[in-house]
This record gives C-alpha cells, sequence and structure tokens, in this order.
C-alpha cells in the first residue's frame, strides 16, 4: 500500500501505460482520477471504487484544470500527478508506415505532435502545482513520461523526440523551481512498450524493434508502471529531475 491515502491524477489513463499506472496505484491503495479522450474506453477499463473516469484531451488546458479541480472537490486533495497522455505519430500518419522522410513533415504534424506530448505535459504540470500546494510540507510528486528517443540518437520521425527531450527539460526545470515546496518533479523514459500507441506502426515495425533490442523484446505497460509508482511514491522521497529510462539496454 505504497500509495495509500494519495490522491493522484493520470492523463492518457485508457491505455497503455496509463492505464497500468491506474490500475497500479490503485492496487497500491490510491484514489485516481484518470483521464483520457476515449471515456468510453476510460470507463471500461478502469471504472469501480477510488476511480474517477473522466473525459479530457490535455490539448486543452481547461480540461485538465477541471481534472485537477475535480481530484480536489471529490477526493479532497491532490499528491501525485503522472502525465501519461502523448502520441508518436501525427494522426495524418497513424498507419502502418513507420519513419517518414523528414520532408514529408508539415507543419500541422509537427504542431499535432508536440501540442499533445509538450504543451498537454505543461498544462497538466501547472495545474497540478497549486493544489500540491496546498498540501504544505507533503507536498506531491510529479512524473512526466518521456522516452528513451530523447536520449539515444534513433531515426525516429522528428515531432516524436523533439516533443519527448521538451519533456525531459521542462521536468528538469520544474524540479530545481519546486523542490524546496516537497514536490518532486521525476521524469520516466521508457523503451519501446508493448502498447496500442506502438502497434499503430504495423508488424514489421514491431519485429524490427524486437530485432533491435539486447533483450529481445519489448516492455510491457506494467513494466514502466512500476518505475513511475516508485518515484510517485515515498520511496523516491529524494529524487528530484532525474529520469530513469526502463528501455531494455537499449540506451
Amino acid at each position: 500500500m505504497r500509495l495509500e491515502n494519495k490522491v493522484a491524477l493520470v492523463t492518457g489513463g485508457g491505455s497503455g501505460i496509463g492505464l497500468a499506472s491506474v490500475r497500479r496505484f490503485l492496487a497500491e491503495g490510491a484514489r485516481v482520477v484518470a483521464v483520457d479522450r476515449d471515456v468510453v474506453q476510460l470507463k471500461g477499463s478502469v471504472d469501480g471504487e477510488g476511480v474517477i473516469a473522466l473525459s479530457g484531451d490535455v490539448t486543452r488546458s481547461a480540461d485538465i484544470d477541471a481534472a485537477v479541480a475535480t481530484a480536489v472537490e471529490e477526493f479532497g486533495r491532490l499528491d501525485v500527478l503522472v502525465t501519461a497522455a502523448g502520441i508518436a505519430q501525427p494522426s495524418s500518419r497513424r498507419t502502418t508506415e513507420f519513419g517518414g522522410d523528414i520532408t514529408e513533415i508539415t507543419d500541422a504534424d509537427f504542431a499535432e505532435v508536440v501540442e499533445v506530448n509538450l504543451h498537454g505535459t505543461f498544462y497538466a504540470l501547472r495545474a497540478a502545482v497549486p493544489a500540491m500546494r496546498r498540501n504544505g510540507a507533503e507536498g506531491g510528486s510529479i512524473v512526466t513520461v518521456s522516452s528513451v528517443g530523447a536520449l539515444g540518437v534513433m531515426p525516429l520521425v522528428l515531432p516524436y523526440p523533439a516533443s519527448k527531450a521538451g519533456v525531459i527539460g521542462m521536468t528538469r526545470a520544474a524540479a530545481a523551481r519546486l523542490a524546496a515546496e516537497n514536490i518532486r518533479v521525476n521524469a520516466v523514459a521508457p523503451g519501446a512498450t508493448d502498447t496500442p500507441m506502438l502497434a499503430l506502426n504495423g508488424p514489421e515495425a514491431r519485429q524490427s524493434i524486437i530485432e533491435l533490442a539486447p533483450m529481445k523484446r519489448m516492455a510491457s505497460a506494467d513494466e514502466i508502471a512500476n518505475t513511475i509508482l516508485f518515484l510517485a511514491s515515498d520511496e523516491a522521497a529524494f529524487f528530484v529531475g532525474q529520469v530513469l529510462s526502463p528501455n531494455g539496454g537499449v540506451a
């Protein structure tokens, strides 16, 4: 019960790493507000005692402000934020295509990925801080979700690693500014993870990832959620501005 009496907000809680984190947090005693654009899928996955499923789009700051307000109104406080909402490819490229020439990336493609991954993370972080400040000396824990693609030299489609590198920079700056208030900000930078988002790239991409990985497999969403749980818990009380990368040895 590492999160007993804690209240968490998880964006992107309807699938993948976000859903795995919601389930892990509930098992560890937390009460959770989970936000996802697909609220039907979200409610079907996590509906039950101790969890509130909300429809929300991280690119709309008002949705995130409302989710934080719900956590405080319904559960009395906010202790943990996990920013798991993200996309790897813009909507125009969510096919079996993996990669793409740099010159084919449109302004709209780049902006869409950055808006979800980077702006969405900022909106959530900004909204959570006032609620965590009301906890006084207890503070809180913010776990952003970046990617191993922001750490290594990899031929990824440019908007994704660019946005995820931005998440790391923002995480470290926020960590330095908030540490004195015991609001800890850290990042997890997963390697290839077996999620619906990655599956959009098709079976060939999946197989190539597995072949390149030293462990010859991808991570499960539960394995990444375990790292997120650690950073969210009091076990990581002296972790500030760190980037933990469960990546199976690829970087």
